[in-house]
């Protein structure tokens, strides 16, 4: 039998999470041995009395055609005793039995992984930080990883396509949905280097609860996590707690002591994270270095660089520092509306272009 029906299986019956894989693989040696032996579990006290109904009412031939629907749709099924699972993630106190990966997992093997995070609804101020440290991180070999969610882990990710460097999104939803599902281009523009992963399998019905629990996953990635801008209460604070606990690094970037969305950054400083001001803050703590001197990319090799469609190519030739119209747009390139618009989106996730008051448009690169 397929032993990925075994760990399919075992991480259906315990459920996102669980604290009690590394125990229960400790004791029985393997998935097979404590399929055999899963009547005694709850008499050991190994289970709860629910994950002990799930564990002995299925068994791994029940999981084949969910196997199946992975692999039909292009997706890999990585099992934490596999060698592709990443090493950092394998030492957290609870880490997914089985990920479901889309794109190149083994980016996260010999770069300086580091989580950058944020609010969803950031300040003119946290958007440029977030530019400014992605940037910079990328230039010296770092490897970002963040939740592609809107704000500033869309920032992370946005600095390495936009040069053509891989980065790491881990979902809160089954690994076939893409929410915000505006994020669909920036997906594509991720997998073209990168890689998009989660814990949960096609069909997973979205819980609020399973963002918090993908935090966990975003810290255990990295070795150093930096926070960009935060409320004092927030989900990115869980991610901060998720990161002690396995003992990652925390960084912060200092905000206005007038701001709410540095009420959380702010405290972190208090609490002894190590402010950033530059990437180089970050990165000599790893012997890295980042040289502000270096030349960076010209706005031509940045575009050349990424995987642009044919109308997005089309709308950035004819923008330009000058705001323009819609319908300017449209007449100068020769597409409809419609075109211009998903092409607009696309060069915006790129960092090349973007929307002022009034449907006005400019390049930004």
């Amino acid at each position: 039998m397929d032993k990925r029906l075994y760990w399919i299986w075992l991480a259906s019956g315990l459920g996102f999470a669980s604290r009690q894989l590394k125990p229960l693989l400790e004791q029985y040696g393997g998935v097979e041995e404590l399929f055999d032996r899963r009547g005694e579990l709850l008499q050991r006290r190994l289970v709860t009395p629910g994950q002990f109904r799930a564990l002995n009412g299925s068994k791994p031939q029940d999981f084949e055609k969910l196997l199946v629907r992975h692999l039909e749709a292009g997706y890999q099924v990585i099992l934490l005793e596999d060698p592709d699972y990443p090493p950092l993630l394998r030492e957290i106190y609870d880490p997914p039995a089985v990920l479901y990966v889309e794109g190149d997992i083994t980016v996260l093997r010999d770069a300086l992984p580091i989580s950058m995070i944020g609010t969803r609804r950031p300040s003119g101020y946290g958007i440029e930080a977030a530019r400014l440290l992605a940037g910079q991180l990328v230039a010296a070999g770092a490897l970002l990883i963040s939740g592609m969610a809107d704000g500033l882990d869309s920032e992370a990710h946005k600095a390495a396509v936009a040069v053509g460097a891989p980065t790491v999104a881990v979902l809160g939803t089954a690994i076939d949905r893409t929410y915000p599902a505006r994020n669909q281009t920036l997906r594509e523009m991720i997998l073209h280097d990168g890689a998009v992963l989660s814990e949960y399998p096609i069909g997973t019905e979205g819980v609020k609860n399973y963002f918090v629990l993908r935090n966990r996953i975003i810290a255990g990635l990295c070795r150093g996590l930096l926070v960009v801008e935060a409320r004092r209460h927030s989900g990115t604070m869980s991610t901060v707690q998720f990161a002690l606990e396995d003992g990652r690094d925390v960084f912060s970037v200092p905000g206005s002591i007038f701001s709410p969305l540095s009420e959380g950054t702010n405290l972190l400083l208090q609490q002894g994270a190590k402010a950033v001001l530059s990437a180089a803050d970050l990165l000599c703590e790893y012997g890295y270095e980042f040289d502000p001197e270096q030349p960076r990319q010209t706005a031509k090799e940045e575009k050349e660089s990424l995987p642009l469609s044919k109308s997005a190519q089309a709308v950035y030739r004819v923008l330009t520092a000058r705001p323009q119209g819609l319908e300017a747009l449209c007449a100068a390139c020769g597409l409809s509306s419609g075109e211009v618009m998903a092409a607009l989106t696309e060069l915006e996730l790129a960092g090349l272009s973007r929307q002022l008051a009034g449907r006005q448009f400019e390049r930004t690169k």
